[in-house]
Order: C-alpha cells, then structure tokens, then sequence
C-alpha cells in the first residue's frame, strides 16, 4: 500500500487515515463487530502456525472466488473446502460459519478497496479540498469496478438475515466514520457551514457515491468515469458549500477557503 497523505480524503471525502494492519490468521475486524448478534457463534482460536495461517488464507481466497461466482446463497462450506482442497473438517479450525468466513472476506475486501483507492496520485500541498475530494471519488470508482462481483453479493447479503445485514453495515461504517471526522475537521477550518451535523452529511453523500457506483458498474446503467468523477464531485461540494475547482477560480485563494470560511474570518476580525 502507497504510503498514507495526512491530507488525502476517502470516497466519502474524510482524511485518510491508514487502514490498521491485518493481522494474519486473526479475525477480522468485520468479523468481531458481528460477534453478540442473535444467532452468531463464537469466533474459534486463530492459528498459530505459519502452516495455520496459509490454510486460513487459501480457505478464504476459496471462498471469495466461490461468493463471486455462485453467489452467497449457492454456496457452502463443502464447496469452500473443496475448492480450497482441505478437508470439509478443517474448514470449521478456522471458521465457525459460512457467515463468519464472509466477514473475512468483507474485510480483506474493505482493504483492498482502500489499497485501490490510495493508489490515484496525491494532491500536492496546498491544493484545494475539491481536488482531494474529487481524486477521492475517482479512486472509489476504479475500486469498485476492480471489485463489482464481490460488492453486488455484498449489497444482496444483507437483505437475507440479520447477521449478514450487520456485516454489510461494519462494512459501510468504516467509510462514514471517516467522512464524519473529515466534515468536522473542515467545519473547525471555516469550510463547511457548523449548522451541517458531520454524521448525517458524510451518511448521505457517502451513500450518493456508493449507490451510484452500484447502478453503473453492477446492474448496468451506461456511465462515463470521468465524467460521473466530475459531477459526483460537483454536487458532493455544492451540498457542503465548498468552490469546486473546475467551476472557476476561487477568489478566496486557500486550499481551505469559502464564503463560509470568510465569514468565520470575518467574524473572528
């Protein structure tokens, strides 16, 4: 992963923070979020053994290929096994469930999205807050489109039941939280209107991106890339108040300026 820019946004348009380092044979940070609901085992022992942690690796690059080609619902844990050519035994060393093997996948996918992402060039210093949130954008599309199986059987789970529900959330939170610290930082600058509550506003625009990258790139729906970066961007920075660079020059200047900022300036003077 290209080293972290303090200063880069996510899609949902937060400062990346890195992704914390995943550990190998432990559980899943998806996984232990889904722990206590209804119905959902107890996660068993991680594996100790480098042997161990290759088994539990290969189980779930098993189960991802199997989930992206079947489906969730035509797929079991005889088939994981299979695939990964160990014993229908072995499978339950490691997981305690089809669904606890699908959290692992949801977040070795939930990384290699933000691996995806982090890889458009960086702003440089002193860019605008639209540059970032627009290479934001772009890097979630290309993201999406290296991982559009896997995140169509993502979106199906969580219509089924209840614990495959909280793993689509654990999956989506990551993404708001950020965006919800991201917001709040721009409103300490002067950026965004203080009126705007951080956790609805990332919620909402972060949803706008993702859906969005949903009905072009799983059911369809003719799209330009470039394009849908421009106008997703525009109406990202028209809901929060923010100059989108394309539109023009900014005559406040600053990477961090708005009407909003200048009139906390203003009023701070």
């Amino acid at each position: 992963m290209a080293a972290s820019d303090p200063t880069t946004v996510s899609c949902s348009g937060s400062y990346n923070v890195p992704m914390p380092a995943r550990k190998a044979g432990g559980a899943s940070a998806i996984a232990k979020e889904t722990v206590g609901i209804e119905g959902t085992t107890s996660l068993p022992a991680a594996p100790l053994t480098a042997r161990g942690a290759r088994t539990r690796s290969t189980l779930v690059k098993a189960a991802r290929s199997l989930f992206e080609k079947r489906g969730y619902l035509d797929t079991n844990v005889g088939d994981i096994a299979g695939r990964a050519r160990v014993a229908h035994g072995t499978f339950y060393t490691y997981f305690s469930s089809k669904e606890e093997i699908f959290a692992e996948v949801a977040d070795a996918l939930l990384h290699d999205f933000q691996r995806i992402a982090d890889e458009e060039p960086h702003v440089p210093a002193g860019g605008h807050v639209s540059e970032r949130i627009e290479r934001a954008n772009r890097g979630y599309l290309k993201a999406y489109e290296a991982n559009a199986r896997m995140m169509a059987v993502l979106e199906q789970v969580a219509t089924f039941n209840p614990r495959l529900a909280a793993i689509r959330r654990a999956s989506r939170r990551f993404w708001v939280q950020r965006g919800s610290e991201s917001i709040r930082r721009w409103q300490q600058h002067g950026t965004v209107d203080e009126r705007i509550d951080p956790a609805y506003a990332a919620s909402a625009l972060g949803s706008m991106v993702d859906r969005s990258a949903y009905v072009w790139i799983v059911l369809g729906e003719p799209y330009d890339r470039d394009e849908a970066v421009i106008q997703l961007t525009r109406l990202y920075c028209n809901a929060l108040g923010i100059p989108y660079h394309r539109d023009g020059p900014d005559p406040t200047g600053p990477a961090d300026a708005s009407p909003v900022g200048r009139a906390e300036r203003d009023r701070r003077t």
